[in-house]
């Protein structure tokens, strides 16, 4: 069963009649998105006709990465927004697990995807607004890059100040090496020259970075920081409370996500036992799996649901006009947990995931480093 509250009766009804819609138009033989058509002959039954809830969407499988990796991002876009291409917003992922990934958003749907959820949670928190916003983290074909720039805006700021900042040129290098710290103190010293000459009041960093930022940074310096969004590696409860002690006046978000699906966010910013993150949309639907810890595809399909408070495998399926992605693996293990009360009054009525991270056994495959 999906991972719907299942007293809210009314969401689900409601995310089952947007699933009818965007199975119309990605599943329409003339209008639809070739990707999904292509993958439709190979099941040879109409998609449409027997997909009739998302608990149905395991009825397609699971969603085979390498296709994201080699389709072009137009195969999965329908046809019938072929008028609204200089709207679309494209991302690729960071190529921890292998080759990147290619995605595309239409405008308002990459504002549901990454934007809308953190300004929720930022004004529940009270995250600063109206100050200047150093990024710390990628921008070419990385969304990330993209999201700070209208999360600056949006919360009326200028423009953030960045860096230079090259991820998958740091993966290359050893862990451990010489060159992966060089690499490291230049990112540093890149934010250390912008938080000299500015009054730098919000950063959006990765942990390592903000971890290498933080012993060079002294105590006005730290403590004029009043926000600190993270993003781009997993984090556990123990070291967001470290960066809580180190800069005393910021409010403290994580977001847990991709450049595929989005983003899903904490709520709420307290000492952390935990950290707990909610879809606050029926955009997104994450499931918790049971999964055995490697990127196999497992034998029986569809893997069994985890109840609350039991940990498995993250699976999500996205639910856009601009993509379809149905039962994508992620490479990250989480508990399963009911909807706090804080994202019910975000609007968020599906379980969430708390502590999300990486199997041990897939720690060699992947190409782990600041980002």
């Amino acid at each position: 069963m999906t991972q719907i509250n299942g007293t809210d009766t009314k969401s689900v009804t409601a995310l089952n009649d947007r699933l009818r819609e965007l199975l119309k138009l990605h599943f329409h033989p003339k209008l639809g998105s070739s990707y999904w058509l292509q993958r439709q002959e190979q099941l040879n039954w109409s998609v449409y006709d027997r997909i009739r809830t998302v608990d149905d969407l395991w009825l397609l499988g699971p969603m085979p990465l390498d296709d994201l990796r080699r389709f072009p991002v137009r195969a999965f876009i329908p046809r019938g927004l072929n008028g609204q291409l200089p709207r679309f917003i494209l991302g690729e992922t960071a190529g921890t697990s292998g080759d990147p990934c290619g995605t595309a958003y239409r405008d308002d749907e990459f504002q549901a995807a990454f934007i809308t959820p953190f300004l929720k949670v930022a004004e529940l928190t009270g995250f600063p607004g109206g100050v200047p916003w150093l990024w710390v983290g990628p921008s070419g074909p990385h969304i990330i890059g993209k999201v700070v720039r209208e999360l600056a805006r949006q919360t009326g700021s200028m423009d953030p100040f960045s860096i230079d900042f090259d991820p998958r040129w740091a993966k290359r290098l050893a862990d451990g090496s010489t060159a992966r710290q060089r690499y490291l103190d230049h990112v540093t010293q890149q934010a250390l020259d912008v938080i000299r000459r500015e009054e730098v009041a919000n950063l959006f960093i990765t942990p390592p970075a903000l971890s290498a930022l933080t012993p060079r940074l002294t105590d006005n310096q730290r403590e004029a920081i009043r926000g600190i969004h993270y993003g781009g590696m997993s984090l556990n409860p123990d070291t967001v409370n470290e960066f809580r002690a180190a800069y005393p006046h910021a409010v403290h978000l994580a977001g847990y996500g991709n450049s595929l699906f989005g983003v899903v966010m904490e709520v709420a910013d307290k000492h952390r036992t935990a950290m707990d993150y909610f879809p606050l949309s029926d955009r997104v639907v994450i499931n918790i799996v049971d999964w055995p810890g490697d990127d196999k595809t497992p034998e029986i399909w569809p893997p069994g649901i985890c109840d609350q408070g039991q940990s498995g495998r993250v699976v999500f399926h996205r639910l856009d006009e601009s993509s379809l992605l149905i039962g994508v693996l992620e490479r990250d293990q989480a508990e399963r947990v009911g909807p706090s009360a804080d994202a019910v009054k975000l609007g968020g009525h599906a379980d969430g995931l708390r502590n999300p991270q990486t199997p041990k056994v897939l720690h060699g495959r992947l190409q782990l480093g600041i980002y």
